[in-house]
């Protein structure tokens, strides 16, 4: 499509019923007092701009505009794939692939129209996933929190600790641990404390979240 349509009195009198019909706001972030463009999802070949129905248009702002055409990353709609939370230890450094830094703790994020990449956690934050993230960390906080807790102690068997009103005992046996919560015995066998600890915390949180939601 030439320039030169752009500047026609036809367009520019469609241009400002469109702007009008959004109220001047951007149709995908809501915000005003920003420079607005008018997004064509696709054209049909002969006919002018002016010609179609003002509703085949789109009203955004110069950001959302360019997420659309994928010249800088969406900055919503990311979910978490992967952490290296969840292995409680970073990897090796590489450049975020978000703005370039160097990172060690890493977070594989996607979204359905720009795909898979690895960032670090600011950039994580930024790109909308913030609330996740600290959810992410809050959890990890408190699972390291709870396998060093001092307040476990050793029995002749084992260790116990309470924790959130949960009894949670780990009895030591030959080359592998087993676990007791509440006074009920898994079948499952962890190879170190540590995991019979780690496994532990995420039994009882899960006991915990399905107590929430029934008394929700």
């Amino acid at each position: 499509m030439s320039s030169y349509n752009y500047r026609r009195s036809e367009w520019l009198k469609f241009r400002a019923a469109c702007l009008e019909n959004a109220e001047d706001a951007c149709e995908r972030c809501g915000r005003t007092n920003v420079i607005l463009q008018i997004h064509h999802p696709e054209y049909v070949a002969g006919k002018e701009l002016w010609e179609y129905p003002i509703e085949f248009f789109e009203v955004i702002c110069r950001r959302c505009h360019a997420e659309i055409h994928k010249k800088i990353k969406p900055s919503g709609g990311w979910i978490i794939l992967h952490s290296d939370l969840d292995y409680r230890q970073p990897s090796s450094p590489i450049p975020c692939e978000n703005c370039g830094l160097q990172i060690q703790w890493h977070f594989t994020i996607y979204h359905p129209e720009w795909g898979q990449i690895v960032v670090g956690s600011e950039c994580a934050e930024n790109l909308h996933l913030g609330p996740e993230i600290k959810k992410l960390k809050s959890y990890h906080r408190r699972l390291r929190t709870f396998i060093v807790s001092p307040r476990w102690k050793p029995t002749p068997k084992g260790f116990k600790i309470t924790y959130q009103n949960y009894s949670d005992f780990v009895l030591d046996k030959e080359n592998h641990y087993c676990l007791n919560i509440g006074g009920k015995w898994g079948t499952l066998k962890y190879k170190t404390i540590d995991d019979a600890k780690e496994q532990a915390f995420v039994k009882i949180e899960s006991l915990i979240n399905k107590y929430d939601e029934s008394v929700g």
